[in-house]
């Protein structure tokens, strides 16, 4: 059944609501609230949530050589999904007590669009409970952060989507290069610092 116009404005309502809560309250009191057992829990039990990620950057490197903004906009959307899906997602829901309201935050967080307004939050944690400091983590031979090569993507990502351009072969690549450094790399080092990994693109213990 299809949405409507009171249910679209009361999601919308409690989208804003979370943000703010999760931008004021649960921000300041990360550290404190943070634990990294309900983190890993929630990995192993949702053993699967990179799936998507990975099939939207094997459709991108299925489609470069075709279709470059195509293959672009696929890459971006593995970085989405997987920051959104992998990091962002199970961090909040980790430092959230109540299963019910853990699951309700965390959902309309990922709804908001762009990760950067939850950078500070991520930024902490990771560090947190992994040394990984994704303000300064780079690709080998790169100047700029995977991070700020995340911005990079998705500013030619909607040029794409907001202005019509069309992507350039060295610009798909890099898009995907970004895309598997996520997955392949950052990842699996903040998998790993909770003594789990990827196999076969499944979490597991």
């Amino acid at each position: 059944m299809s949405m409507d116009l009171w249910e679209y404005q009361q999601d919308e309502v409690m989208s804003e609501y979370y943000q703010e809560l999760c931008l004021s309250e649960f921000q300041e009191r990360a550290i404190d609230e943070f634990t990294a057992e309900r983190l890993s829990s929630y990995y192993v039990e949702n053993s699967n949530l990179l799936v998507d990620s990975f099939r939207a950057l094997e459709e991108a490197q299925k489609v470069s050589s075709l279709s470059p903004t195509s293959g672009l906009i696929m890459a971006a959307i593995s970085i989405e999904i997987a920051l959104k899906i992998g990091l962002l997602k199970p961090i909040v829901f980790g430092f959230v007590h109540s299963e019910a309201v853990a699951e309700s935050i965390s959902n309309a967080v990922v709804k908001q669009t762009g990760i950067d307004r939850f950078k500070t939050l991520l930024v902490t944690l990771l560090k947190e409970i992994s040394h990984v400091d994704i303000v300064t983590y780079k690709r080998s031979g790169t100047k700029l952060s995977l991070w700020d090569e995340r911005g990079e993507v998705q500013k030619r990502r909607n040029m794409i989507s907001h202005k019509g351009s069309l992507s350039s072969s060295q610009d798909c690549q890099f898009a995907i290069d970004v895309a598997e450094a996520i997955l392949n790399e950052l990842l699996p080092d903040v998998l790993t610092s909770l003594n789990l990994h990827l196999q076969n693109k499944v979490i597991v213990e």
